[in-house]
């Protein structure tokens, strides 16, 4: 098996086992999604849509979405009108928080099927593949 097919697999695997274990109330997957990256201080929509790999005008519909539900907010940046970040509001941060909590269950679920003598070279393994694919989007 090459690179490609592995991180093919990984990618469905791991795409269907959080969309399975990882429900929040009557949130889309793409919900889930945004409502697990934007940071306390905001995101702006653009670097957003970057980091979904989504485009402007898909992200702007989960974000209005996200509105609806009183979970997040955009403002227009005071320095450059141009410019929306979203910030989550305070029903926001606590889907955050659950969200979280969520994923930290599901970690402690692969940790407990790992064999022990692996876990910590996995783990380091898991980090060096996911610096490769930062640094890899950063230059696309």
């Amino acid at each position: 098996m090459n690179y490609g097919e592995v991180l093919h697999a990984l990618s469905i695997d791991l795409q269907s086992f959080f969309r399975r274990s990882i429900k929040i109330d009557d949130a889309s997957f793409p919900q889930i999604l945004a409502l697990a990256v934007v940071p306390d201080d905001g995101i702006e929509m653009s670097s957003l849509s970057k980091r979904l790999g989504l485009d402007s005008s898909t992200v702007t519909r989960l974000i209005i979405g996200l509105e609806k539900k009183g979970w997040a907010v955009r403002k227009k940046q005071k320095k450059d009108n141009r410019i929306i970040k979203v910030f989550l509001t305070s029903a926001g941060e606590e889907k955050q928080s659950q969200l979280e909590d969520k994923i930290d269950k599901l970690g402690s679920l692969i940790e407990k099927e790992t064999d022990p003598f692996d876990r910590s070279e996995l783990l380091e393994y898991l980090w060096s593949a996911h610096w490769t694919i930062s640094k890899l989007l950063l230059k696309n």
